[in-house]
């Protein structure tokens, strides 16, 4: 078996909401691979880490960076910059970065290049342009395409986009998908486990990385 990487997805957010530094702190204290987190670019083009690309109803994209850092999670919690967790994480942990809503990709690179390690991170979206734009953008960075249903040939989207991995949902990852993405020198990682028993099967096809909300008992299977 290789080196399966246990990555939390949002962090580790069994005690407060995902997507936040406390999330992120707690992940890094589990002793976690690597943290997923959501990435969407606001109306002055900053980039906040939040999952849905709306707030209270509203596009993030059309929200002040200073407006978003004012509100808070459960009354309590604040919802980071991308910066905060670039510092929180550099050295400690990898990090699997979603692109949701984002269109200054050059700034982006920018703020990576000054406040993270690079190979310690890899950059997945849904959005094949996207993927294939930030590859253009800065070879360098490792990226990867995210699959939710299943797909005919990931394989085939993967090497259009010039990625250097796939992001499979659960249900549609399986030994044959695993030996074409290997013989085309590609990574592959997992995320949509429901549960412990899926994740073990998962184990046992050999995955590259188990992205989960559970990531605590992954590191008891993996350990």
């Amino acid at each position: 078996m290789r080196n399966i990487l246990n990555i939390a997805h949002r962090g580790f957010h069994e005690a407060v909401p995902d997507n936040t530094l406390e999330a992120f702190k707690a992940a890094i204290e589990l002793g976690v691979d690597g943290v997923e987190l959501d990435v969407n670019e606001t109306l002055d083009h900053e980039f906040i880490v939040f999952h849905d690309t709306k707030l209270s109803g509203k596009d993030v994209k059309y929200f002040l960076s200073t407006e978003i850092r004012n509100m808070r999670l459960n009354d309590r919690f604040q919802i980071p910059a991308l910066g905060q967790i670039l510092d929180l994480c550099r050295k400690r942990t990898r990090l699997m970065i979603e692109l949701k809503k984002v269109w200054s990709l050059d700034k982006l690179i920018t703020l990576l290049k000054y406040k993270a390690e690079l190979s310690d991170i890899i950059v997945i979206s849904f959005d094949r342009g996207m993927v294939s734009e930030f590859k253009r953008f800065a070879p360098e960075v490792k990226t990867g395409i995210i699959t939710a249903f299943p797909f005919r040939d990931p394989i085939k989207l993967a090497k259009s986009a010039q990625c250097d991995a796939i992001v499979v949902r659960f249900p549609s990852v399986n030994s044959k998908l695993i030996d074409k993405a290997r013989a085309r020198g590609l990574s592959i990682f997992a995320w949509g486990c429901p549960d412990i028993k899926a994740a073990r099967k998962l184990m046992r096809l050999d995955v590259d990385g188990l992205i989960s909300d559970f990531p605590d008992q992954v590191k008891k299977e993996l350990d």
